[in-house]
């Protein structure tokens, strides 16, 4: 006799919960290195600190480049903290797995003494997948752009994305760029900053020596990179105080020299 098979029985699926963080969170994902992702995840979390607010930052990239750019020392503990006003940045590397537990899992738990959580993510495409964020992809050419698609198709509806533009394009092609990115995705409701942010090399210095972005002289590229930090940082503030104005970052004294044009502040 020959073989027969029994038809497989199926149980219930379990349909998909519509989750959110138990923490208000911005997550900075790509699907490409080089584009400015961890550059932009400290600058935030730092800016909320200023704002007087207690803010995680997870660090889900094995490289943990976060806390150095932090000033946090490789002997210090795996979980520090840095004091900025009158808030704070603990900065913690942890596993993927382990992020999802900590946003989603029940009751306060670890999460407690924050008021808000940023995500740096690993150059995967499962950095979309987060439901409930503030998803802000940086975008530095036509592979990232290609790439960030294959992430956002992966991206739940109750997330929201806003699109930055790393390096040198004009307002008008950027603006058609993240159209494009839209559409191809399917994002509805898609963010991004009009104004693209070129390099700047006293912020790629800040980062090679592990110093704050916030204690560089405020102009040209620079202020343009900070100027997109500030945006991102106020629209992740109303997700956690929406009924209180942004508070104005403390005034910088500027004490060299300063001439349009003749500054490292303006390089490609």
């Amino acid at each position: 006799m020959g073989v027969r098979p029994i038809p497989t029985r199926h149980v219930t699926a379990d349909s998909p919960a519509p989750l959110k963080p138990r923490r208000p969170t911005v997550v900075l994902g790509t699907f490409k290195g080089g584009c400015l992702k961890t550059a932009f995840a400290v600058a935030v979390a730092e800016r909320l600190a200023w704002a007087e607010l207690q803010v995680l930052l997870l660090t889900s990239d094995a490289q943990h480049d976060a806390r150095f750019r932090l000033g946090v020392s490789p002997s210090d503990p795996q979980t520090a903290r840095v004091v900025r006003r009158e808030g704070g940045v603990t900065v913690r590397g942890v596993h993927p797995s382990k992020a999802v537990e900590l946003l989603y899992g029940s009751g306060p738990g670890e999460l407690k003494e924050f008021q808000v959580v940023v995500v740096d993510t690993a150059p995967v495409e499962a950095a979309g997948a987060l439901p409930g964020v503030l998803l802000v992809a940086p975008v530095d050419g036509a592979d990232a752009a290609r790439n960030l698609v294959s992430l956002l198709r992966g991206t739940p509806e109750n997330t929201e994305v806003m699109l930055v533009k790393y390096h040198h394009l004009d307002k008008k092609s950027w603006a058609k760029a993240a159209k494009a990115i839209a559409d191809a995705s399917k994002v509805e409701g898609l963010l991004f900053l009009p104004d693209p942010v070129p390099p700047a090399r006293p912020i790629r210095d800040a980062h090679d020596d592990g110093v704050s972005v916030w204690d560089l002289p405020r102009r040209g590229n620079t202020k343009l990179f900070l100027d997109a930090v500030e945006t991102i940082a106020e629209h992740a503030w109303q997700r956690v105080c929406p009924d209180k104005a942004f508070p104005a970052m403390p005034r910088r004294r500027v004490a060299d020299a300063y001439v349009q044009g003749w500054s490292d502040d303006e390089d490609a």
